[in-house]
């Protein structure tokens, strides 16, 4: 059984401050100030004793207590920190239509952008209006999207009808060299010229209705399906799970996702999937409980079975107490199933942070246990946060505590996918092509596709079959947005241990 475990989250960081001096003048006003530096001192105190770098901390008397939290932590963590942040403990919810978008630019109109939906929030306004990962908005209500007016249009609350448009290949038509051409040929000359091809992004005639914002709550497991696949001539079932963040539950239901995960095992077992392909591209982390329970589901049986190591966590010499070992534990499955995978299959991007690393890392071993990535690299984050509250200014401090080492006990950095199996998304034979980025799960998806290609070994393709001729695209995203309720978890990123 593993250790018991305080909450812990390994997360992307957001930056932080500092100050100094109570005293003006030779008059000691400490009493005056107090309550304005509590916060600051008490974050200090806690890191003082907690922080993986505690000895690159200041002094008391060399800091500036003054400063908002963000600040404060900024100035005194150690330099090497990308991790440690801050955050409200205050749960405010925000309403949302609840989809994602990228920008990019119209190839007809200078000053407009059309807009890419990224990702959609189950049960959200967006999905309601039928919006869909890969669809294009080129208008709302009777407005191209300019940068000006994107956040009204796009980021609002109110209701909006959306002009929609699709990702098309269509013929280039240069007005004046229409006008010479059609002069030539009434001059009895056939203007037999080779027609010239673009992607662009053109209207399709539909208008959705999107409602007003409402506040929504996201499904860290986001997609589920059970596809067919081919391999050496024998027909097998893959396993696909979009899973977005390592979220337990909810305060309502502490084990809510995590009893989906469960389910969702037991259905993987039943179907007689041989690999699973598990795509992190948007996971950036959470729970080290949920770690311990997808690897246990994904890794293989002999595994679980011995108790085998997954991770190991190691704190400051103030705490060595709380060193830690992580098993793959039959225990934690409950309702759950460990489906003996041979290997994994991972769509990763430079999202994927924390616990998603620490998952792959556990599972992976040279000789027996294959991880095949898909996609970009990882951030490379090998260490892990605690979150510390103060009731009082509800405010949380959740400072690296500790350092991660895989099933070997080794330290590890980004995790990177072979040269040929570097896949952007939006990038189709080294040219700029969104007809792939589909919703997640459909088989002609650009990464999923590719997995199930490396499963069923037609790719990467020979070098032969790699010649096709491309018609040219022009324009790349500008911009990419998150809406304000989508993908954040309470609890958020990184990696967090009960």
């Amino acid at each position: 059984m593993m250790t018991k475990l305080r909450k812990i989250i390994l997360i992307p960081a957001l930056s932080i401050v500092f100050i100094s001096g109570f005293f003006s003048c030779g008059v000691d006003r400490w009493p005056e100030y107090a309550h304005q530096t509590a916060l600051d001192t008490w974050m200090l105190d806690v890191m003082q004793q907690n922080y993986l770098w505690y000895q690159d901390l200041p002094s008391y008397d060399d800091v500036n207590l003054f400063l908002d939290p963000a600040a404060f932590l900024s100035k005194v963590k150690s330099k090497s920190d990308s991790y440690s942040f801050v955050d409200s403990v205050m749960e405010t919810p925000l309403p949302t239509y609840g989809f994602d978008y990228s920008l990019v630019r119209s190839i007809d109109i200078d000053t407009a952008y059309n807009a890419l939906i990224t990702y959609v929030i189950p049960g959200s306004p967006a999905e309601a209006a039928g919006l869909e990962r890969g669809d294009w908005i080129m208008k709302v209500d009777t407005s191209y999207i300019s940068k000006k007016y994107e956040t009204q249009l796009l980021q609002g609350t109110i209701a909006r009808n959306l002009v929609m448009g699709e990702w098309k290949e269509v013929p280039v038509i240069d007005e004046e060299e229409d006008k010479t051409k059609a002069d030539t040929e009434g001059e009895g000359e056939s203007g037999e010229d080779e027609i010239e091809y673009v992607y662009k992004v053109v209207p399709n005639g539909i208008t959705k209705k999107l409602p007003a914002a409402q506040v929504v709550e996201d499904n860290p497991i986001h997609t589920t399906k059970i596809l067919p696949a081919t391999e050496n001539n024998n027909e097998i079932k893959v396993g696909y799970l979009m899973y977005n963040s390592f979220t337990a539950g909810t305060k309502a239901d502490p084990e809510k996702y995590n009893n989906e995960l469960r389910r969702v095992s037991q259905e993987f077992k039943t179907a007689g999937v041989k690999y699973v392909i598990l795509d992190l591209r948007y996971n950036s982390g959470g729970s080290l409980d949920c770690v311990q329970l997808l690897g246990t589901i994904l890794a293989s049986e002999e595994r679980v079975e011995q108790n085998e190591p997954m991770a190991y966590l190691e704190y400051n010499d103030k705490n060595k107490d709380k060193d830690a070992t992580i098993n793959f534990d039959r225990e934690v499955l409950k309702g759950g199933t460990n489906l003996n995978l041979p290997g994994l299959f991972v769509i990763t991007s430079s999202t994927t942070t924390g616990a998603p690393e620490m998952l792959i890392r556990s599972l992976y071993l040279k000789d027996s246990y294959p991880v095949v990535a898909i996609g970009g690299a990882t951030k490379g984050q090998n260490v892990a946060t605690e979150q510390f509250i103060n009731e009082e200014f509800l405010w949380s401090v959740n400072p690296v505590v500790c350092t991660v080492y895989d099933s070997n006990h080794d330290t590890y950095g980004s995790i990177s996918p072979a040269t040929d199996l570097k896949i952007s998304e939006t990038t189709i034979n080294g040219i700029t092509n969104y007809s792939e980025f589909l919703p997640f799960g459909n088989k002609d998806e650009r990464l999923l596709k590719v997995a199930i290609g490396v499963i069923e070994g037609t790719y990467p393709p020979k070098k032969e079959e790699d010649t096709e001729e491309t018609t040219k695209a022009t324009f790349k995203i500008e911009k990419s947005v998150i809406s304000p309720a989508s993908r954040r978890f309470v609890g958020g990123g990184g990696l967090k241990i009960k």
